[in-house]
C-alpha cells in the first residue's frame, strides 16, 4: 500500500485493513459444463497477502470440505498459488482415483 493509504487508514479506532488486490476466476471442466471459482487476493495492513475463495472443495476421498483458514504471504502470487493449490490437489487425487467430477464437490463459502 502507499504511504498515502497507510496514512489514511491508521486511526486509533482501526484495528485492521485490507486492500483488495485482485481477483480470478479458474474454471474446472464437469461433464457437460465448466464450475467456475473465484479467488481475491487481498493485501494486508502488515504488507503481506492473503486470500479468499467463492468455493472450497470436498471430493468422495475428504472426508470434509478443505477450508483454509487465513494464510498470510509475502507476496500476492504466493498468495495465488496456495489458493489454486488448496483446490488442485483435492481435484487431481479424486480424478486419480476414478472420480468423475461433479459440482458436488465444490461448497459454496458463504462470507465470500
Amino acid at each position: 500500500m502507499s504511504t498515502h493509504e497507510l496514512q489514511a487508514l491508521r486511526h486509533p479506532h482501526i484495528v485492521a485493513f485490507h486492500k483488495f488486490f485482485s481477483e480470478y476466476h479458474i474454471f474446472f471442466d464437469l461433464a457437460a459444463e465448466r464450475f467456475r471459482v473465484s479467488i481475491r487476493v487481498y493485501e494486508t495492513d502488515d504488507a503481506r497477502y492473503f486470500f479468499e475463495q467463492s468455493h472450497y472443495i470436498r471430493t468422495p476421498v475428504q472426508d470434509g470440505a478443505n477450508v483454509m483458514t487465513l494464510e498470510k504471504h509475502d507476496g500476492p502470487h504466493g498468495a495465488l498459488s496456495r489458493a489454486v493449490e488448496s483446490i488442485t490437489t483435492y481435484y487431481e487425487d479424486a480424478v486419480g482415483r476414478g472420480h468423475e467430477p461433479c459440482a458436488d464437490w465444490f461448497v459454496r463459502n458463504d462470507v465470500y
